[in-house]
């Protein structure tokens, strides 16, 4: 997002954005999926196609792009169920799943109070 927002008067392809973070475009090519469905880039099919952002770089914090591009549950329970005979078993996914809760909304907050603007700024100064 930081490349499409220091590039904002031309459409980017994947393979270019794809370099900058060392992987493959189809990688890119399916979160620039989600991104459009979330209203964050558009994009244009072909071979001079791309993405370009669908608004200012100031009007979208880093939460919407989080929240664009990442799974639901910043913490996933354990995959097997701990012993309900267990004093700690019983309780603990309880407990963490309050503290997880906190967690990813304290993350969420502090990502609201960066716009993707604010992180170009940074990047341009070095």
């Amino acid at each position: 997002m930081t490349v499409l927002a220091l590039r904002r008067d031309e459409l980017c392809p994947s393979t270019l954005l794809a370099k900058t973070v060392n992987t493959n475009p189809v990688v890119i090519r399916r979160l620039l999926l989600d991104l459009q469905q979330a209203g964050l880039v558009k994009t244009e099919r072909g071979p001079a196609g791309g993405a370009r952002l669908a608004r200012a770089p100031g009007r979208i914090k880093v939460r919407d792009i989080y929240r664009a591009v990442e799974e639901p549950a910043l913490f996933a329970p354990h995959r097997r169920k701990p012993s309900k005979a267990c004093p700690v078993g019983c309780k603990i996914e309880s407990v963490l799943e309050q503290l997880f809760q906190r967690a990813s909304r304290a993350l969420e907050n502090e990502l609201g109070t960066v716009t993707l603007e604010g992180l170009v700024r940074k990047i341009r100064r070095g």
